[in-house]
């Protein structure tokens, strides 16, 4: 029997730059195109630098000095 493969995608993931003020941040944001919605992820910054990824688009978000 073979193991399954599992695919990776070759389209970069985007990273945000957000500000302290952002936060607390969920994804989607409000201001995302709406084609572009699923369901949504709070996601756990909090100081400068701190950078997380949303599970359902990968789109990664990153907090500013």
């Amino acid at each position: 029997m073979t193991k399954p493969t599992t695919e990776t995608s070759s389209i970069p993931s985007k990273i945000i730059k957000v500000k302290k003020t952002d936060l607390p941040l969920v994804c989607p944001r409000p201001t995302d195109n709406t084609s572009e919605m699923h369901p949504s992820v709070f996601l756990p910054l909090k100081q400068p630098g701190d950078i997380a990824s949303c599970r359902y688009c990968r789109t990664r978000y990153q907090v500013e000095d």
